[in-house]
């Protein structure tokens, strides 16, 4: 898959998880110490994000960034059942 997949599919994770989690773009970017722009581009996969913006991520998220990559796989792996069908 290309980069662009790539950042699409973590984006679509990203809202899929807040979403979850009940925050907005705000709430998350406040977290983060970012800001909601960011956010979005990140949510539209316009962003390829760093390490660093991983790792906030999942603090955000309250997870260890082992887990969020493991939930990342699965709503990956997920993504493909749902497209099969």
């Amino acid at each position: 898959m290309e980069k662009i997949g790539y950042n699409i599919l973590f984006g679509d994770f990203v809202r899929f998880k807040r979403s979850q989690e009940g925050m907005s773009q705000s709430d998350l970017a406040d977290l983060m110490g970012n800001n909601f722009q960011n956010i979005s581009r990140l949510e539209r996969g316009l962003i390829t994000p760093t390490l660093y913006w991983v790792q906030n991520l999942a603090d955000a998220f309250d997870l260890k960034l082992s887990e969020l990559i493991l939930e990342f796989e699965l709503f990956v792996k997920n993504q493909g059942k749902q497209k099969s069908k």
